[in-house]
């Protein structure tokens, strides 16, 4: 490995268009050592790694997201070599948050001042553009900031961040039987589901509802208050009710997505 480690180049970092300043660019985080810590935050930690699966399938390319072994390796070698290992995820991030942030400047899903863009992307990515760099990009909804810090604090534990899996602003506080039982009617329901039918309702539903509850009180994932920057979004973003499935498949068409629209009968019911 340290053979390895040692011919592998440094990371390579990319530039998105800030919505608010389309003749600027914004550097995809300032060095290796924040792509890094985004990359194992988001990317390489459950439950938001099963989200970034629906939003890139190419992500299962490099690192099986139900392996939480393999993601914590993956992990371990992205720091050993500066993240120049982790190049091609990376990359994958990088490409994901280009289209969402290239989305919110069709749509209009942003919201710039003087001091930063917030903007929120038809795949569900809420990313902040600050001194123009983005200082962070993730899948808003997807788990619990104190599920975060328990399992970074957790001794002799590989486990990454937010491993419990309960959604953001949930107790947790629920029997292993109801789990279970919720599970298996979820699966039932969802086993026809389109691979657009998945993204909406596991990534871009619960990025909406993240955004609308507001987060003025609440604390990011390393505990620390968040400023409101999220419910910048609030005034930008439609009313649920014009953001239901059919209305999120003719948003992607309007950005280029195309995502095909199914029979009413086949949709997922609201």
């Amino acid at each position: 490995m340290n053979n390895t480690t040692q011919q592998t180049e440094p990371l390579r970092l990319g530039t998105v268009t800030d919505p608010a300043r389309p003749d600027e660019s914004a550097r995809f985080f300032v060095d290796w050592e924040s792509a890094h810590r985004h990359l194992c935050d988001h990317l390489l930690t459950a439950p938001e790694c099963f989200g970034w699966q629906l939003v890139a399938p190419q992500y299962v390319q490099m690192c099986d997201p139900e392996d939480a072994d393999a993601r914590w390796s993956y992990a371990q070698q992205s720091a050993d070599s500066q993240c120049g290992t982790a190049q091609p995820l990376y990359d994958l991030y990088h490409a994901a948050v280009t289209r969402d942030t290239d989305d919110s400047s069709v749509l209009g899903w942003y919201h710039g001042n003087r001091r930063l863009t917030v903007c929120l992307g038809t795949s569900g990515i809420l990313a902040i553009i600050e001194q123009q760099a983005v200082v962070t990009a993730f899948l808003p909804g997807q788990g619990s900031g104190h599920d975060t810090r328990a399992g970074q604090q957790a001794e002799a534990s590989r486990v990454l961040p937010r491993e419990s899996g309960m959604r953001s602003g949930r107790s947790g506080r629920r029997s292993r039987d109801a789990i279970e039982h919720d599970r298996h009617v979820r699966q039932q329901r969802e086993a026809a589901w389109s691979a657009a039918q998945r993204l909406y309702y596991r990534v871009f539903k619960p990025a909406v509802q993240f955004v609308k509850r507001g987060h003025h009180r609440h604390r990011d994932l390393h505990g620390r208050l968040i400023r409101g920057d999220y419910a910048l979004l609030k005034d930008v973003l439609p009313p649920l009710s014009q953001l239901k499935y059919e209305h999120w498949v003719l948003l992607r068409q309007r950005c280029g997505r195309n995502e095909p629209a199914l029979p009413a009968t086949e949709r997922a019911s609201e």
